[in-house]
């Protein structure tokens, strides 16, 4: 695909475009310092943004993911176009700056463009820290993050009372409960949605693997 093919969207807060589709990290890059997977790694990474890609997301959580989000960053002499999504998760609070600093070295970045409280873990702690780092310079976009559709009545709070820049939920064909509340929200307050799960972890695609494609899908490009 062609980068300027690419479906892009605007970051309502500051008006800057990014692609539709980003690339996440947990468990396909938390490989560990195997270097043939580091290297394919590093070919994911390359391809990526040869296509136009720009967002990247990771978390403490995600094993090695970070670091080989890093060598693969290095390996092509840390691209321009890179925006740097990455979470907090820790408590107490007080323990944020430390990981978040753990992380940006992971990385090797000058800094993060988007920084999330993952699950809403400790967020009345955490999130005056992401403003006070936003307000600083030391970062462009706050967010907070849920995973399997935890918490949406306090996820929905949170997003009425704060402004957030980002929200990441997760959404797919059959876990539609974000369309009801959620999604209009996040339109109506302006923050970017990230979704996660789009296709269950391929449980979506195994699903239809078995199953022939119509005889119309060669006609938009299908199975060809």
């Amino acid at each position: 695909m062609r980068a300027e093919a690419i479906i892009t969207r605007p970051i309502p807060s500051s008006g800057e475009k990014l692609p539709a589709v980003g690339l996440g990290s947990w468990i396909t890059f938390n490989v560990g310092y195997d270097q043939a997977a580091l290297g394919s790694c590093a070919e994911v990474i390359k391809n990526f943004f040869e296509a136009g890609g720009r967002l990247i997301d990771s978390s403490p959580m995600y094993g090695s993911s970070q670091t080989v989000i890093g060598h693969g960053l290095n390996q092509l002499a840390k691209p321009a176009a890179l925006f740097s999504a990455d979470k907090v998760w820790t408590s107490p609070g007080s323990r944020g700056p430390a990981q978040i600093e753990a992380s940006r070295k992971q990385w090797d970045v000058p800094r993060f463009d988007l920084l999330q409280v993952r699950n809403l873990l400790s967020w009345k702690e955490h999130l005056p820290t992401l403003f006070a780092m936003k307000a600083s310079g030391q970062l462009r976009d706050v967010g907070i993050t849920t995973s399997e559709g935890r918490r949406h009545r306090d996820f929905e709070q949170i997003m009425r009372s704060q402004p957030l820049d980002f929200v990441q939920v997760s959404y797919n064909a059959l876990d539609r409960e974000v369309e009801a509340r959620i999604l209009p929200l996040a339109q109506e307050r302006g923050m970017v949605v990230i979704i996660n799960r789009p296709f269950q972890q391929g449980a979506l695609i195994e699903r239809v693997a078995r199953h022939p494609l119509p005889s119309w899908a060669a006609e938009i490009g299908c199975g060809s």
